[in-house]
């Protein structure tokens, strides 16, 4: 539900909210707090809605249609605010408050509310979406617009304003739309920790800015809570689809660019989480081909019979074996992949690829090792292929810029037991979006070949599979049978990419 005022312009307020979860597939609803009369110069006419009306659309709206998540945008008044405020305060749901004090265009004030009233919107909050000018103001602290880590002032302000022990926010997000540098970094600030997410600065309308971006990125934020998504996934969200909507923004009739709450994103929105934006990790080298069926073998003896059965991108998974047979075991594998030309990835054992040159190591999210190790691997000319199961991950793995990067479970699985849930056709489909162009993508986790034509039809480069080819009673021909299909499936893709 939007708590918010109308925009007659279609760029921001209620109508943006809306058009965003229409996007994510979520229903919206709202509750006006003001009509307005606006244009390119600004706010001409601010409007409240009487406090007996919107205290009852409030009450009916809390009654009828109980909402998963709550945006709150433009409140106007200090009355308006306050039954706001006494609202979400009674909720059990993500409340996240865009904290719009003022018009972008020429500064008219939007909040007309003291402190007193200010505190009790960020208690009733679960995250707080302030650009570094909104927080400047409310902090009570000089501009900040340069790139780089926030001044320790202005975190410990954070901290002790929003995020004191036992207060129900949980997280405030420092856009960076206002800053300078080539990237605009969101700062995720929690009691604990602070993350960095980065994407790069897109050029602005007419020297201005797109009409809308707080909106698109706070109903964004929401929209992801509702789904049942922690903080930092529904950050990546957040970011991700106002920059797609920066990206594909709209022009009015006044020139006026409006960010495009429709826009989906694919790789060019996805953010950085983590490390430096601005020293990013240079890219690792690509593979030689596309991955298309990617068998995942228990040993050596099981690598060798798939290279026989035709095999060309393999990956060694051994788990529990003495060191002394584990590095006997990688040295028969990684030079009889050598010799036919395959691509042999090492799972976890980013040492012994190293030192027997294998072509390259699958890592998951908790076995990455620090950035100087990374850079080494990919200086030395290993390939990086990288697990991801949610959209942090997703963002996490995007920074490091791997040779591929596997989405899964896309289905339940018995190889190993996760605390994430499976993806299914939908989600798949949606994340192999958010990767393309820019990464080559493998789909993992409970692939049957009886499945492999649904899942490659997400869009995928590959499909990484274990008891469907160990398990099988002949897995030299479950092996022919499955590259059969994905290779029909690329050959398809290759043919319609072709003819458009």
């Amino acid at each position: 539900m939007s708590i918010a005022g109308h925009d007659p312009s279609g760029g921001a307020g209620l109508g943006t909210d809306l058009a965003v979860w229409q996007a994510m597939g979520l229903h919206g609803a709202s509750v006006c707090t003001a009509l307005t009369v606006q244009d390119r110069a600004g706010v001409r006419q601010i409007e409240g809605t009487p406090l007996p009306l919107l205290r009852a659309a409030l009450a009916a709206q809390l009654r009828h249609a109980p909402p998963a998540a709550v945006k709150l945008g433009m409140l106007g008044s200090e009355e308006a605010a306050d039954e706001v405020a006494t609202a979400c305060a009674a909720l059990q749901v993500p409340v996240v408050w865009d904290t719009v004090l003022a018009a972008a265009a020429d500064g008219r004030s939007l909040l007309h509310a003291g402190a007193r009233t200010l505190q009790r919107l960020a208690r009733a909050s679960l995250v707080i979406t302030p650009n570094r000018v909104e927080a400047a103001r409310l902090l009570g602290l000089p501009g900040w617009t340069q790139a780089g880590l926030p001044p320790a002032a202005w975190v410990e302000a954070m901290r002790a304003q929003w995020l004191p022990p036992g207060a129900r926010t949980q997280a405030v997000l420092l856009k960076g739309g206002h800053a300078e540098g080539a990237h605009s970094v969101d700062w995720l600030c929690t009691r604990d920790r602070l993350l960095a997410l980065a994407v790069p600065r897109l050029t602005e309308g007419d020297g201005g800015r797109v009409h809308g971006t707080g909106c698109v990125y706070a109903s964004a934020l929401a929209g992801r809570l509702a789904q049942g998504a922690g903080v930092v996934q529904a950050a990546v969200e957040a970011q991700a689809r106002t920059h797609a909507a920066i990206a594909a923004a709209w022009r009015g009739a006044d020139g006026r660019a409006m960010a495009n709450p429709q826009a989906e994103p694919d790789s060019s929105d996805l953010p950085w989480l983590q490390g430096d934006p601005a020293q990013a990790m240079p890219s690792f080298a690509p593979l030689l081909r596309r991955p298309g069926l990617y068998p995942v073998l228990p040993d050596a003896d099981g690598v060798l019979r798939a290279l026989e059965s035709g095999a060309d991108t393999l990956q060694l998974r051994i788990k529990d074996m003495p060191q002394a047979e584990l590095r006997a075991q990688v040295r028969v594998a990684t030079e009889a992949a050598r010799s036919r030309g395959a691509q042999l990835f090492l799972n976890d054992h980013w040492e012994l690829a190293l030192e027997y040159q294998a072509f390259g190591v699958h890592l998951g999210q908790d076995d990455l090792p620090d950035a100087q190790v990374l850079c080494a691997l990919g200086a030395a000319g290993l390939r990086l292929g990288v697990s991801t199961h949610d959209l942090a991950e997703l963002a996490r793995a995007h920074a490091l810029q791997p040779s591929y990067i596997a989405l899964g479970p896309v289905w339940p699985t018995r190889a190993k037991q996760l605390a994430h849930p499976p993806l299914g056709l939908g989600r798949l489909r949606q994340w192999v979006q958010r990767c393309k162009p820019r990464h080559v993508v493998v789909g993992i986790g409970g692939i049957t070949l009886e499945r492999a034509a649904a899942a490659m039809d997400c869009g995928l480069d590959g499909i990484a599979v274990i008891g469907a080819v160990v398990d099988a009673a002949d897995p030299a021909q479950a092996l022919r049978a499955g590259r059969a299909v994905v290779d029909a499936a690329l050959r398809w893709r290759d043919l319609v990419a072709g003819s458009a």
